[in-house]
């Protein structure tokens, strides 16, 4: 089946050529490695939609040579305010007292070089957000074709986490490293290679679950809220320590609301974050009504010491309506959802590219203007498009490390049908060239399998690859070359957006669990510790008395719950948990005989 306007690309393409010709990149915003001098501002000069809430925030600067700043509203007149520095990178941002009136324009006048600007004043828009239409109600829909089927640990009842079917197991040329699901309203996951349960957080509502680096130490981040129906969601972003205890939280700026779509934490100290926001717009042209409410879709980069916005980018005003595949609504209580940004990361050259789902466009912007450099896919591609890109509601456009100009994307190809299945993709761009082309084969699950919404596609440190699919809640590892060497599906309430595989030591504040049943004779107990990666052997301890306990059994590691048993009669029993080495990792209270403990899992 066509793409809609696809017989149009051709032409598109020729046009944005000679329009890529005559312009470039002279960026020296926040990683921009452009030749001028200027500084970069945000909101960007002539952005249209700014939140009434806008920090104007100013990049590359030492914030002692920022100056006297004049801010006027053109209703609301002149803003008192103060310059507060960066943590992660040079600049400050100045924070209006008071907050903007919707619909007027801001001047600013300061006694800087402005990218973008004529000297150092420019202006930007408040949007009119008066819009009829709500946010849609979080109340998510089961997705997914496989039913819920948890799995019950004795030491751990309250856990229950879905069941994990390995299809394919693990070879010896798997990546290192752990597999990191988060199913939404099941609660984040950690998985070995044999799909057995590292780590369970019970109906903590997650999305985009992984590993990062920050200062020097490993988090586990993800985004945290409820979750909408309606394809994007208002929470914010948390980064727990290796014992899973939250040490911080990261919220978007200017006013917005943290969407799931992406934390992506970079070396600096920021995070890029996604937010999206109703805009009143007139669509009679496109056969709406002149009321209508328009989804902006916003990213940010984030300071994450300070909270203060660094970088912030609108899709309306920098890419067009005339851009979607998506319907525009009859109504105004319907929300016009035309880009629906997916993805955030850095390119190499200190750009930004971004992915839009309902433009099937991969775009790199300009950090300094918020200008489009180029298109790959959609209705106004910018290069000639290789075999193999018809590209289809796509998620997780990122660039390969390594590799300039090189990027990896998942492409759904699905809702409405654009490609027979989903495929993991990596190409190249040749702007000199003006083409783009795949340099790889696709990477197709053996079960052609095809996913309406998310996904993602990561590229792994020795050459692999690693593929969620999204509304499908499958998981494949493979080989350069495209051969299966992990395959493995799961029976939760709702699918993975994003799915991982990184290396993780977890070394959990709360104690190992244990249950105990007496039988004839003896003593059957169950042993787990939810979290610990280092676990090798337990050791079941028993005794006369809480306080006089030996060791009545052994037993290696067997999945996330071990089963040991003991002979004798003993009033009192615990378990110790011990590393390869031998070395003790931690004990579990003690528990009367027939009885159990486990900790109470702690919410945030």
């Amino acid at each position: 089946m066509s793409h809609p306007y696809r017989l149009l690309a051709v032409i598109a393409a020729a046009l944005a050529m000679v329009v890529a010709g005559c312009s470039s990149s002279d960026s020296t915003g926040a990683g921009g490695d452009g030749g001028s001098e200027a500084v970069s501002v945000y909101p960007s000069p002539g952005t249209e939609v700014a939140s009434p809430g806008s920090q104007i925030s100013m990049v590359g600067i030492d914030p002692d040579d920022i100056g006297e700043i004049t801010v006027v509203g053109s209703e609301s007149g002149e803003h008192a305010g103060s310059v507060e520095a960066y943590e992660g990178l040079e600049g400050g941002s100045f924070v209006p007292e008071q907050a903007f009136e919707q619909g007027e324009t801001v001047t600013v006048t300061t006694d800087l070089e402005v990218n973008g600007a004529e000297g150092g004043e420019f202006s930007f828009q408040i949007g009119n957000f008066r819009t009829q239409a709500a946010p849609p109600p979080k109340d998510i829909p089961k997705e997914g074709t496989l039913p819920q089927e948890p799995v019950d640990y004795k030491s751990r009842p309250d856990l229950r986490p879905p069941k994990v079917n390995v299809l394919t197991p693990a070879s010896d040329e798997v990546a290192e490293g752990l597999i990191f699901i988060g199913p939404k309203w099941n609660g984040p996951i950690i998985l070995d290679n044999e799909g057995e349960l590292v780590y369970y957080a019970p109906g903590l509502p997650v999305a985009d679950f992984k590993p990062q680096e920050y200062d020097g130490e490993q988090y586990l981040t993800w985004w945290q809220g409820p979750f909408n129906a309606g394809g994007y969601t208002e929470g914010r972003y948390m980064m727990a320590n290796d014992s899973y205890e939250v040490e911080k939280i990261v919220e978007s700026g200017n006013g917005y609301f943290g969407d799931l779509h992406e934390f992506t934490i970079t070396d600096r100290g920021t995070a890029f974050v996604p937010a999206y926001r109703a805009v009143l717009m007139d669509l009679s042209d496109r056969g709406g009504p002149e009321n209508a409410a328009v989804l902006d879709s916003v990213a940010q980069e984030i300071d994450i010491e300070t909270g203060l916005v660094v970088w912030e980018w609108h899709s309306i005003g920098n890419v067009g309506l005339g851009e979607s595949y998506s319907e525009v609504p009859e109504t105004p209580e319907d929300a016009y959802d035309y880009f629906h940004i997916n993805s955030i990361q850095e390119d190499y050259d200190g750009n930004i590219i971004v992915s839009a789902r309902n433009t099937s466009t991969v775009y790199k912007i300009d950090k300094g203007t918020g200008e489009v450099i180029w298109r790959v896919g959609g209705n106004r591609p910018t290069f000639e498009q290789g075999k193999g890109l018809d590209l289809g509601y796509q998620h997780d456009a990122v660039p390969v490390e390594g590799e300039e100009n090189v990027y990896s994307l998942y492409d759904n190809g699905a809702a409405p049908e654009i490609t027979p299945y989903s495929r993991g993709l990596v190409f190249e761009v040749d702007e000199e060239a003006g083409t783009v082309k795949l340099t790889r084969k696709p990477y197709v699950h053996p079960d052609k399998l095809s996913a309406g919404s998310q996904g993602n596609m990561q590229m792994l440190p020795n050459g692999n690859v690693m593929i969620g699919w999204g509304s499908e809640p499958y998981m494949t590892e493979f080989s350069e070359d495209g051969e299966v060497l992990f395959d493995a599906n799961y029976q939760a309430r709702n699918s993975s957006y994003r799915t991982y595989r990184f290396p993780w030591t977890g070394d959990p504040v709360e104690e190992p669990a244990i249950a105990t049943e007496q039988g004839q004779g003896g003593i059957r107990a169950w042993v787990s510790w939810n979290g610990s990666t280092e676990v090798d052997s337990w050791e079941l301890l028993g005794g006369a008395s809480e306080d006089e306990l030996e060791t009545v059994a052994e037993a290696d590691r067997d999945g996330f719950e071990t089963a040991l048993t003991a002979q004798g009669d003993h009033a009192f029993y615990a378990a110790r948990a011990l590393d390869a080495d031998g070395n003790e990792l931690a004990q579990s209270p003690p528990v009367a005989a027939g009885e159990g403990w486990y900790p109470e899992f702690q919410r945030e």
